[in-house]
């Protein structure tokens, strides 16, 4: 028995290598002037791309905020209008796509892993044999 459970663990010390994979070195590389605006564009897509809809909502109602204080100038009821408008359409998508990922199955070493307990009838039922036995 602990031969067996000395070689899993020597196993799993020789794999723990091609776990964690190692970081790629970035190289500096020169750009000319056409690839640098293909990249300045490229990077304002990035950005825009990690904006969640959680830092969308809190703009849009601090922008809401900012114009509820500055009522007094003009078009400030307009973007209230709009800071709500933009408030609202985030949060309904938030709460209707955000159900669409499925969680990752648990797994170790290639077998799927059942992590639930018994339910409470197997419990109630356990128990009960339990307290016949004294």
């Amino acid at each position: 028995m602990p031969d067996r459970i000395e070689r899993e663990i020597e196993e799993i010390l020789r794999k723990i290598d091609d776990f964690v994979p190692e970081r790629p070195r970035r190289t500096p590389r020169k750009r000319t002037a056409q690839a640098a605006g293909a990249t300045g564009q490229s990077q304002a897509v990035s950005r825009a791309s990690r904006i969640s809809l959680n830092q969308v909502m809190g703009y849009s109602l601090l922008v809401v905020v900012i114009a509820f204080f500055f009522s007094a100038v003009p078009g400030a009821g307009w973007v209230m209008i709009g800071g709500l408008i933009v408030f609202a359409t985030a949060f309904l998508l938030s709460t209707l796509g955000g159900g669409s990922k499925a969680p990752a199955e648990k797994r170790w070493r290639g077998e799927p892993m059942d992590l639930s307990g018994p339910g409470w009838p197997d419990r109630l039922k356990a128990w009960i044999k339990g307290r016949r036995r004294v």
